[in-house]
């Protein structure tokens, strides 16, 4: 990858890098793009929990993607209505180690609503001593992730930056290529996708 990027110039004036949360990625930036500041997706960091909730979703109740439970325990809480809160919590007592889960999801949630640097940085310091008395092997997991990528997830309250953008123009990318059942010629292709992106 470096090789096929290697010719462009001004690399050293990047500034800030969004990426995913994967240690390859992060090694690539940080080699790469030798001043930037590297942020941690916000979208990725809430979805660290999802696989596992669904994981243990499907050992109580089967695997009904269409289930109602499935769409109430990957929601954020604040949205729900008060009627599915109170259900949600109902069901969940009868399921400690998928409340703790959930719990430990929704402290996710919060800590993205939380405003500033520094509260962040208290926020998610709280989050993973809390984490620590977990006996939830996957909590336990979320908490070495969470302190591995501590400085690129608090990176994202200084600056506000997501991929949210990047993530768009490529789903446009692939909604172009599936209606036009592939290109042969990349010139008509990079046309179409620049067209579509206007």
């Amino acid at each position: 990858m470096e090789a096929a990027l290697g010719h462009i110039a001004g690399r050293e004036n990047v500034r800030q890098v969004v990426l995913d949360m994967c240690d390859p990625y992060r090694s690539f930036a940080q080699r790469f793009f030798p001043n930037a500041q590297l942020v941690a997706d916000k979208f990725h960091v809430l979805r660290l929990l999802s696989p596992a909730i669904n994981r243990r979703r499907r050992l109580i109740e089967g695997d009904r993607r269409s289930a109602a439970l499935r769409r109430l325990l990957l929601c954020s809480r604040h949205r729900l209505e008060y009627a599915d809160r109170l259900a949600l919590d109902q069901w969940l007592v009868n399921h400690p180690d998928l409340r703790a889960l959930y719990q430990a999801k929704e402290a996710l949630h919060s800590l993205y609503r939380t405003r500033g640097y520094d509260r962040a940085k208290k926020a998610l310091t709280l989050l993973t001593d809390r984490l620590a008395a977990s006996p939830v092997p996957e909590l336990q997991t979320l908490r070495r992730t969470l302190m591995r990528w501590r400085r690129e997830i608090l990176a994202y309250f200084a600056t506000g930056l997501t991929n949210g953008r990047t993530e768009g123009f490529n789903n446009k990318a692939k909604v172009v290529k599936r209606r036009a059942y592939g290109y042969r010629s990349f010139r008509n292709y990079r046309l179409r996708l620049l067209n579509a992106c206007a």
